[in-house]
């Protein structure tokens, strides 16, 4: 796979899917990869415009901007591989509700690929100064480490891109077994579950970051609501019968 970024990111990847097609009969006609190439690109657009709010935040919080230590590039690394987590969660999913044909795994690879390049691009730039060689190794080192992780969470989604329609736009591997157990698992601490005004966003911010931690990335949000309000309703009517 190559990485693709830029303003010419979109067409870099019409070009390398074009390539990959020669010399066998591909599985997605132009439309559909064009379709599928568009929203990866604008989901990458609107990714690193969020990142580069982030990282700006980062590198501000440093005392003298010319020397950035080592524990300010580890949290803008750390941000980076959670932007590209969520990148890699929402182009999957994306992807799957317009093609689940193989040819559109690599799109999906590309595109992960381009979002970790720029940035660590974008890191590398810090606050406008340039960062030093051992900074530079720090960055390229960490980031190095991000690759190997997301890249393999991004090959656990690789079965759903079998051919057939996946008619729920997701994949299908999601663990919400696990999931819930981890939450039964909090209400029985003494602090128990949220209960309060917000609290369904709170559980949809758990079950996020559950996924999160345990793969690199996160379902859609539709489909964590979904659980999350299954949750509440469950709860409400504990409270009621408690009553």
């Amino acid at each position: 796979m190559l990485p693709f970024c830029g303003r010419n990111g979109t067409q870099a990847i019409k070009n390398a899917s074009a390539d990959h097609c020669q010399g066998h009969l591909c599985s997605m006609d132009t439309k559909t990869t064009d379709s599928i190439i568009n929203l990866l690109t604008s989901l990458r657009a609107d990714a690193l415009k969020t990142f580069k709010m982030q990282v700006m935040k980062i590198y501000a919080s440093a005392d003298d901007p010319r020397h950035i230590p080592d524990s300010i590039v580890n949290e803008a690394v750390r941000v980076a591989e959670e932007s590209a987590g969520r990148l890699l969660g929402k182009a999957v999913s994306g992807a799957l509700t317009i093609s689940a044909a193989p040819d559109a795994f690599p799109l999906v690879h590309d595109a992960v690929a381009a979002h970790l390049l720029d940035l660590e691009r974008t890191v590398e730039k810090g606050s406008g100064l340039a960062l030093s060689p051992a900074t530079l190794k720090v960055v390229s080192t960490r980031f190095d480490a991000a690759r190997q992780r997301l890249y393999q969470s991004l090959e656990n989604h690789r079965s759903s891109f079998s051919g057939s329609k996946n008619k729920g736009g997701r994949p299908s591997e999601w663990k919400w077994e696990d999931v819930l157990i981890h939450l039964i698992a909090k209400a029985n601490l003494p602090d128990g579950l949220p209960t309060e005004r917000g609290a369904q966003a709170q559980i949809e911010k758990m079950i996020s970051e559950w996924f999160m931690q345990k793969t690199g990335n996160s379902p859609a949000p539709s489909e964590i609501r979904k659980r999350a309000s299954a949750v509440m309703t469950a709860i409400s009517g504990d409270e009621k019968a408690g009553n």
